[in-house]
């Protein structure tokens, strides 16, 4: 019987990386995947506004991160590549800090991090949108397709994330 550790913050979590057991994260979907994406509206740091409902005839990733989260950086500089490989062809990313910060302070982080993303950085005041997807665990990734619907759902972030995402997405696209 293997010993498994489970580490968190005491505070709200917000930022905080977590480790859970192997057999728990491979059945993360969390009941997510094939249902339609529950409805919400944010604001980016830029002030563009942003609804799940009007997303358009794009495939769209939602990663919701923190700056104190190693794993969460790194995904997001995994997705920014992904972004440029496919952002012509029909892939908005929309990355919802969870740490109820401001725009500022989400900017001023990064810029210290030399992570630049190209696509939308998403201020979540109050955590409304980070608690449709998850009570504690980032970084969480989510996929829905054209149509409205969750494709992909993962909890935390390994280099070998970086393919399964690549190729759901250009898969998605294709169709």
């Amino acid at each position: 019987m293997a010993l498994v550790f489970v580490l968190a913050a005491a505070d709200s979590g917000a930022g905080a990386d977590v480790v859970k057991p192997k057999e728990t994260r491979k059945s993360t979907t969390n009941g997510y995947v094939g249902k339609r994406v529950e409805p919400f509206t944010a604001v980016t740091v830029s002030g563009a506004k942003l609804s799940s409902e009007e997303h358009g005839a794009e495939v769209l990733i939602i990663t919701l991160w923190g700056l104190g989260c190693a794993s969460c950086l790194d995904e997001m500089v995994a997705l920014d590549h992904i972004y440029e490989q496919f952002r012509g062809k029909g892939l908005k990313i929309w990355a919802v800090n969870t740490e109820d910060i401001g725009p500022e302070e989400i900017e001023k982080g990064l810029r210290a991090r030399d992570i630049l993303p190209g696509y939308d950085l998403v201020p979540d005041p109050g955590l409304v949108v980070t608690k449709k997807f998850t009570s504690w665990f980032i970084p969480v990734t989510v996929i829905v397709d054209r149509q409205g619907i969750v494709q992909y759902y993962k909890v935390g972030f390994n280099d070998t994330d970086t393919e399964r995402i690549e190729a759901k997405v250009g898969a998605l696209l294709a169709r």
